[in-house]
C-alpha cells in the first residue's frame, strides 16, 4: 500500500486551520484606518461617547457609530450606558497589548506640518498605553526602578517583575501604593511592554497603572484632550529630576 504523504500533510494542515481561531476577523477590523484612529483615541484609558470621538476625528457620527459597533462585537471595545449616553472604552488589557505590539512593526508616516511634528514629539516623550505610561518617560521610570533595586526581573527572561522588600517600603512611603493590594487584582502585576517609539520595554500591569495614577493625582503629568500624550508639568519635571534622577532628552518640544 502506497501512502500519499503530501496529501496526508495537506489534510492534517487543513484540519488544523479549520480548528484554529479565525484571526482574519481581527486583521480585517484592524486594516481600516478609521477604526485604528478610534482605537488610538481610546488608548488613553478613558471612556468617550460617539459625539466626543466624532469631535476628535474627521469622521461622521454615523461612521463612528458603525465602527464602534464592529469593534464592540469583536470585544476590542466595551460600551456602558450612563443615563442617555453610551460610553465606549477599551475592553481589556489584551487590546492595548495587541495595538502596541503591532505599532512596533508599522511604518511611521512622514511629518507634513509643524502641528504633526509637535504632536509626534509629545507622544514620543510621554503618552498613555491604555492605563500605564509609555514613551521616553515610561522607559526611564522602569530603568530607575531597576537601578534602585525597587523591582527585579524574573530569572527566566519572561519579562515579569517583582517588588523587592525595600521596593515595598519605597512604594508605601513615597507613592502611597499598597503592593499586597495590587497583587490581589485579577490582572498581571508587573510585566514588560515593548515601546514602539523607544524600541525598549516600559512597564505594564497593575503596578504601572498605580504609578500613572500617582503621577496624575499629584499633577506631575496631565492628560491631553483627544490624545494619548502626557504633558509633564513644571512640578513634575522637578520631581522626576530631584527624586527619580530622570531628565528627558526631549524636554524642549519646540525643537
Amino acid at each position: 500500500m502506497i501512502i500519499d504523504r503530501k496529501s496526508s500533510i495537506y489534510e492534517i494542515l487543513g484540519r488544523d486551520i479549520m480548528n484554529s481561531p479565525d484571526v482574519t476577523t481581527i486583521l480585517r477590523l484592524l486594516s481600516d484606518r478609521s477604526r485604528i484612529t478610534i482605537l488610538d483615541i481610546l488608548m488613553d484609558g478613558r471612556a468617550y461617547t460617539v459625539n466626543e470621538i466624532t469631535a476628535f476625528t474627521k469622521l461622521k457620527q454615523h461612521t463612528v457609530s458603525y465602527h464602534l459597533k464592529l469593534l464592540t462585537e469583536a470585544k476590542l471595545t466595551a460600551v456602558k450606558q450612563y443615563g442617555k449616553f453610551r460610553y465606549y472604552s477599551i475592553s481589556n488589557t489584551m487590546t492595548p497589548e495587541l495595538f502596541e505590539f503591532l505599532s512596533n512593526y508599522s511604518p511611521v508616516e512622514p511629518t507634513k506640518s509643524y502641528k504633526q511634528h509637535f504632536a509626534k514629539k509629545e507622544l514620543k516623550q510621554a503618552r498613555t498605553c491604555y492605563d500605564h505610561i509609555a514613551g521616553e518617560l515610561g522607559v526611564k521610570i522602569k530603568d530607575f526602578l531597576i537601578s534602585e533595586n525597587i523591582i527585579i526581573a524574573a530569572n527566566d527572561n519572561s519579562g515579569i517583575y517583582s517588588v523587592t522588600p525595600s521596593g515595598e517600603i519605597f512604594f508605601a512611603e513615597e507613592l502611597k501604593i499598597n503592593i499586597e493590594n495590587l497583587k490581589k487584582k485579577k490582572r498581571k502585576f508587573c510585566i514588560d511592554c515593548l515601546d514602539w517609539s523607544e524600541r525598549k520595554n516600559h512597564l505594564a500591569g497593575a503596578l504601572a497603572n498605580a504609578i500613572l495614577d500617582f503621577l496624575l493625582n499629584n499633577d506631575y503629568v496631565t492628560q491631553a484632550t483627544g490624545s494619548r500624550a502626557l504633558k509633564i508639568t513644571d512640578t513634575g519635571e522637578k520631581f522626576f529630576k530631584d527624586n527619580w534622577h530622570i531628565i528627558l532628552t526631549q524636554n524642549d518640544l519646540s525643537q
